[in-house]
């Protein structure tokens, strides 16, 4: 019995796994998405994917497209999580009209990133110290 070309490719080259490099509760993560939607439903990513160019943004945006979308519904949660630690901040309201430019270190980190942990971890990071214990990631 002959086995199938693309059987013996898949066992010879194993491909990266989003839930190996990036071991989070992706549940909570669509809980924490869904919380702040519900006040912050205009707020969009700074990543534009009609055309990316820098690696991470690539990254995040071939993670659109994916079936559990995890790593882009992370950046999600982070850009919610940065209006929300804005707000608590400043005591007001954040103007949609005129958003506020993300955190300048934090997008520098998460643009020098070639690869989904680094990205995983940077977007951890910034999410833990905007969200603080509402975070759904480990502290």
């Amino acid at each position: 019995m002959r086995t199938p070309l693309t059987l013996i490719l898949a066992a010879a080259v194993p491909l990266p796994a989003l839930a190996q490099t990036c071991a989070v509760d992706a549940a909570a993560v669509a809980e924490r998405i869904a919380h702040y939607e519900a006040s912050y439903p205009g707020v969009l990513s700074d990543i534009s994917c009609d055309t990316p160019t820098i690696p991470a943004h690539r990254i995040l945006c071939a993670s659109a497209e994916a079936k559990d979308e995890l790593l882009w519904r992370m950046g999600r949660l982070n850009d919610l999580a940065w209006v929300y630690a804005v707000e608590n901040a400043t005591g007001n309201a954040y103007d949609m009209a005129n958003p506020t430019e993300p955190n300048p270190g934090f997008i520098a980190t998460r643009d020098a990133c070639t690869d989904e942990a680094c990205l995983c971890a940077v977007l951890i990071e910034e999410t833990n110290a905007s969200l603080g214990g509402t975070s759904p990631y480990p502290q």
